[in-house]
């Protein structure tokens, strides 16, 4: 309606019509500023309060010799809020890019929250590296919708940032860092930018899941659903060769940039073939990464994850591996990780070489603020055992074959 007849519209009506015309154009204005706030993909949650977004944002450089960027996508569903706060906190680093779903198992309302913590913490402000995706979707990890789930956070991460260099999935549930990121950044500082590390298993092809036909009903439906299996069959391809191993990666961007952006059909296809297979995710990127020969060099046979034993300890988990699953959130060896590894405080962030140096309290524009003082984001301080990873993982990328010869 243009604005001359909506003036017309208001001058020839009664009051109650006036008032009725009023309040329907407050709510089309505050539904259209909710939207922007929380629009479909990963929207950049605003600072609080807004005179914070004057201020000049302190970004990682990215020299020769200075360490990478990881893109983080921590993920869960409904009553996961706070232990992706925790896992968020333990992973901490404002080198780093952090992008954070809450499936559609969640309310609306958790979703909020989640955003409104983050907009609210000063130091997520200062670095505007974490995102919150708005508007959720339904999320099987056995089906299709959890490959599609991942793929579009990676999209979107490419989306958000030019700078970083590994992705890495972590589930709120599952995971927890077994390393601090001035340990891992170190480490991976000293390896080629095109590395993955992506587990291989030993049967592949043969799998019968790959001629079982699977519906997963959560690509479609508005809350996660379990999949179902159809009654026939199907042929195992026979133009390419399908590859299995474990679903947890840590991918290189020019992997992902080649999986997201489609400049070759493959990605796309298998993506296609992919949707009506049982756990997918542990399928597609052995079978992308082994079916493009750019890609055949690139990875080291391992998900740099430990996998937790009843009765585990420390002592066990070595300098190799830096993501320990799975994890209960009130498991006595969480807090052990936190106050022996981490050396985090309750609700505390990682400390490290960027950590904070000073806080007080300053006049700006007559009202009082806290003006931060931050470290150098730009270079780490290794611990014994940063320094033993970086040393194992030199050595396995110095050393690694082609993984994919044996299984062609």
């Amino acid at each position: 309606m243009k604005l001359s007849k909506l003036q017309s519209f208001i001058v020839s009506s009664n009051t109650h019509l006036k008032f009725l015309a009023l309040v329907t154009l407050l709510l089309i204005l505050g539904a259209s500023y909710f939207q922007q706030q929380y629009s479909d993909g990963g929207t950049k949650v605003n600072p609080v309060p807004n005179r914070s977004r004057n201020r000049a944002l302190i970004v990682p450089s990215k020299r020769a010799g200075e360490p990478p960027v990881l893109a983080y996508w921590i993920y869960g569903s409904s009553g996961d809020g706070q232990r992706i706060r925790r896992v968020l906190k333990a992973a901490y680093h404002p080198r780093n890019q952090y992008l954070l779903l809450l499936d559609a198992s969640s309310s609306s309302d958790e979703r909020a929250d989640l955003a409104l913590y983050v907009q609210s913490d000063p130091l997520f402000t200062a670095f505007d590296n974490v995102n919150v995706v708005g508007r959720s979707y339904a999320v099987n990890q056995m089906g299709g919708s959890g490959l599609a789930a991942l793929l579009h956070a990676s999209a979107l991460l490419l989306k958000l940032s030019t700078t970083w260099d590994w992705f890495i999935p972590l589930s709120a549930t599952s995971h927890y860092p077994l390393m601090t990121q001035d340990d891992i950044l170190h480490a991976f500082t000293l390896l080629p930018r095109d590395l993955n590390f992506v587990h291989f298993a030993n049967t592949s092809h043969g799998d019968q899941r790959v001629k079982q036909v699977v519906v997963d009903p959560s690509i479609y439906d508005t809350k996660t659903t379990p999949i179902f299996y159809g009654k026939q069959t199907r042929n195992a391809p026979n133009t390419f060769k399908i590859l299995a191993g474990s679903p947890w990666v840590i991918l290189s961007r020019s992997l992902l940039e080649f999986c997201v952006k489609g400049w070759d059909n493959f990605p796309r296809k298998l993506l296609m073939y992919m949707t009506n297979l049982a756990s997918p995710l542990e399928f597609y990127f052995q079978t992308v990464i082994c079916n493009s020969p750019a890609f055949h060099n690139t990875t080291i046979d391992s998900d740099l994850r430990y996998v937790m034993s009843q009765n585990d300890s420390l002592s066990n988990m070595g300098y190799s591996l830096i993501v320990a699953r799975p994890l209960d959130d009130d498991d006595a060896l969480l807090q052990e990780i936190d106050n022996n590894v981490l050396n985090r405080s309750a609700d505390g962030v990682v400390p490290g070489k960027w950590c904070l140096k000073q806080k007080q309290n300053v006049t700006i524009n007559g009202e009082i603020e806290d003006k931060w003082k931050w470290g150098d984001i730009n270079s780490v301080e290794a611990s014994p055992r940063g320094v033993k990873l970086g040393l194992t993982l030199s050595r396995l990328a110095s050393q690694r074959v082609d993984v994919c010869q044996s299984r062609r």
